[in-house]
């Protein structure tokens, strides 16, 4: 008898290019005729209790928790998935810019009244009021498990630096791309492969099932929306329980080739997301404003540092983005 293949993940954070990541994987699982759903957080579901029962009955192939909470992780049964981290001083300096200007408002209800107090102070004390706004997230990320072993841990200062290297090994990792012959090292010629694949995928009639694929996944996704009537009218968990291992075993076993990858991450470059402007020219008012690693120290003033350091000095040595508690102090760095 075949057994269910693990459920297949992507656990992310806010302000750690979730939507860049979100965006790919969807992509991915377009051309693979895998099923993505994705998850914001679990309480805007109250038709649900659990982790297990969202995805009881929404069956993905693959889950995109885009604001991942380990103790719910932890009650799935089986999966194998990849989760995204970044530099907590970078995450506090990007919410409080998409905060104060290009987060949409009506997706998060309590964001009005933060942005308000954000207007209406200076920057120095809205990067404060920032980390106390963000304390959430930074605590999930701290209280997160780094050593499951079916969970492939990444930085998103590296999937920056070398997007296509770092998404194939978590392709490959996941099971959704084959692995290369010959070690995977690109180079410098990763861009130019990258944009060759791009330029065949859009060429191919391929391209058209493509687009009707994503077409598709933009309809699930509003109807996921729909709240809990459309719910109360799903299979309940006996009959799921009898189908969901046929659907998921349908297309598991399809994986792309390395090209069409390298296509997809090219797809979704920076310039390409920001209207043409390259990583680390800042737009304040952009979603995408910036795109580098690093950029906390051009904003962190001495009474951001001390405030960081008192409350999450920890999280910056467990992430290795630290060696020292006393990283502030320049004999240090």
């Amino acid at each position: 008898m075949n057994r269910l293949p693990p459920l297949l993940a992507f656990f992310g954070h806010h302000k750690c290019a979730t939507q860049w990541i979100r965006a790919i994987v969807e992509d991915v699982c377009a051309l693979t005729g895998l099923r993505p759903v994705p998850l914001s957080l679990l309480e805007e579901n109250p038709w649900v209790s659990s982790l297990p029962e969202y995805v009881a009955r929404t069956r993905p192939d693959v889950l995109l928790y885009m604001n991942a909470d380990i103790a719910q992780v932890r009650t799935l049964a089986s999966l194998r998935g990849f989760h995204v981290v970044r530099d907590p001083r970078d995450l506090v300096v990007s919410a409080y810019y998409s905060h104060l200007h290009s987060h949409p408002l009506d997706t998060w209800p309590g964001l009005a009244e933060h942005r308000r107090r954000l207007e209406s102070v200076g920057k120095t004390e809205g990067l404060l009021l920032e980390m106390d706004f963000s304390r959430r997230v930074l605590d999930e990320i701290r209280a997160w498990d780094y050593a499951q072993p079916d969970v492939l841990e990444m930085r998103m200062e590296d999937l920056v630096r070398s997007p296509y290297e770092r998404m194939a090994e978590i392709m490959i990792f996941l099971g959704l791309v084959r692995p290369p012959a010959r070690r995977l090292d690109l180079g410098e010629q990763g861009a130019a492969l990258a944009a060759a694949a791009a330029s065949r995928l859009q060429r191919s009639a391929g391209d058209v099932l493509y687009a009707t694929l994503r077409a598709a996944d933009a309809t699930t996704r509003r109807l996921l929306g729909r709240k809990a009537q459309r719910w109360r009218a799903l299979p309940g968990r006996e009959h799921l329980a009898s189908v969901a291992p046929l659907d998921r075993l349908r297309f598991r076993r399809r994986r792309l080739d390395l090209a069409s990858l390298l296509g997809i991450v090219h797809r979704h470059r920076f310039p390409a997301l920001s209207g043409g402007r390259d990583r680390g020219v800042e737009d304040a008012r952009s979603h995408y404003r910036k795109g580098s690693a690093g950029d906390w120290s051009n904003h962190f003033e001495p009474v951001h540092v001390e405030r960081f350091k008192h409350s999450y000095n920890d999280l910056l040595l467990t992430l290795g983005y630290e060696t020292t508690p006393d990283w502030d102090r320049p004999a240090t760095r």
